[in-house]
C-alpha cells in the first residue's frame, strides 16, 4: 500500500515517506503509513504476539509508541523536527492480536517552538485510544 500524499510539496512528502519514516523502531513496530498532509497523519498498526501483555491483550506502551508517532509525524508535516515534551493518553478500548487499526495524529496548535498534537486509534470504526502531545520543535 502506497502512501497518500494529501497536499505536501512532493520533495517534501517524498523525505518524510522514504527517508524520516524508515528508522530501526518503526520497522520493530511495523508501522505503515497509509496518508500524511499538512498537520495531518494516519498510520496503520497490525500487532503481532511480541506485542501482546501478559493477559493476551497489546500491551499499551506499543499504543502509546504509536500515538507518539502519528502525532510527532504530523507536526513533522509542517516542516518541524519534533521531539516529545510530554504525553497523555487514554485506554478506553483493548486492541486484540491482529487487528488491524489507524491511528490518525493531527496538529491542534502550531508555534514556532511548541506544537500540540492529538492521536486517535481507531479499530471497528470505534476510538481505542486518544492522546494528547506537546512537542519542541529543533528546527532552528
Amino acid at each position: 500500500m502506497e502512501t497518500v500524499n494529501k497536499g505536501l510539496e512532493q520533495e517534501f512528502f517524498e523525505e518524510i515517506v522514504n527517508n524520516n519514516f524508515h528508522s530501526p523502531f518503526i520497522e520493530l513496530m511495523g508501522y505503515k503509513m497509509i496518508e500524511i498532509g499538512k498537520g495531518e497523519v494516519a498510520i496503520e498498526f497490525n500487532p503481532g504476539k511480541e506485542m501482546l501483555n501478559a493477559i493476551g491483550i497489546v500491551h499499551g506502551g506499543s499504543t502509546a509508541a504509536l500515538c507518539d508517532t502519528a502525532m510527532g509525524f504530523a507536526v513533522r508535516s509542517l516542516g518541524k523536527i519534533p521531539t516529545t515534551v510530554e504525553m497523555k493518553i487514554n485506554y478506553l478500548l483493548p486492541i486484540n492480536l491482529n487487528e488491524r487499526v489507524i491511528a490518525r495524529g493531527r496538529v491542534i496548535k502550531e508555534g514556532e517552538n511548541i506544537c500540540v498534537a492529538e492521536c486517535e486509534i481507531i479499530k471497528d470504526n470505534k476510538i481505542a485510544v486518544k492522546s494528547i502531545g506537546t512537542y519542541f520543535n529543533l528546527k532552528k
